[in-house]
């Protein structure tokens, strides 16, 4: 009798494709990884907990200060070579200069693979709120960032109170109102 696997009988084996394992193997790695808590997020949605985020902002402060004077952090992800990140800083600084007595931090999260190129941005565009490099990108990961810009309004509890992706001109009087709303 030769050592070949034998099936029981009524059952056929099933073809050993390219395909097939490829999808084993990505099932068993979805496996390994929502077992470890590794699974990417998707971009928190308003009541979800924003999950710890590892970096420190231009301020000394973690991204979100888990103690301090801030009744609500707007967290922005965005890229130096991103179109409507180059509108929105303008807007940033200006919620910055009217909320953030009110009770209003912000913080820009930068996805650059080179810190050099979020600098000339900085220079070009300078940002008067505190500002974060994550260039291996592991927190826009986590959260699975579609898009840039993305950002998220989050409480002091890390409870997301609004998500908003992409940014145009016309965005600008919703998301004030809206960042009012949770401050006032």
């Amino acid at each position: 009798m030769s050592d070949a696997r034998r099936e029981p009988p009524g059952r056929a084996s099933a073809p050993t494709t390219p395909a097939r394992r490829q999808a084993c193997g990505s099932l068993a790695i979805t496996a390994a990884l929502a077992a470890t808590g590794l699974w990417p997020l998707h971009p928190a949605a308003a009541d979800e907990r924003m999950p710890e985020i590892r970096l420190r902002a231009s301020d000394g402060q973690p991204v979100l200060a888990e103690a301090g004077p801030a009744r609500a952090t707007y967290v922005d992800f965005w890229a130096s070579w991103c179109a409507p990140c180059k509108l929105s800083f303008p807007w940033m600084n200006e919620m910055h200069e009217r909320l953030s007595g009110a009770g209003l931090r912000i913080v820009a999260v930068n996805l650059d693979r080179r810190e050099a190129d979020a600098q000339r941005f900085l220079q070009q565009i300078p940002a008067r709120f505190a500002v974060a490099m994550d260039p291996a990108a592991d927190t826009a990961r986590l959260l699975d960032i579609p898009t840039m810009p993305t950002s998220m309004l989050v409480a002091p509890d890390r409870r997301v109170l609004f998500t908003h992706r992409g940014f145009r001109l016309d965005d600008r009087a919703d998301l004030e109102r809206r960042l009012r709303g949770a401050l006032y």
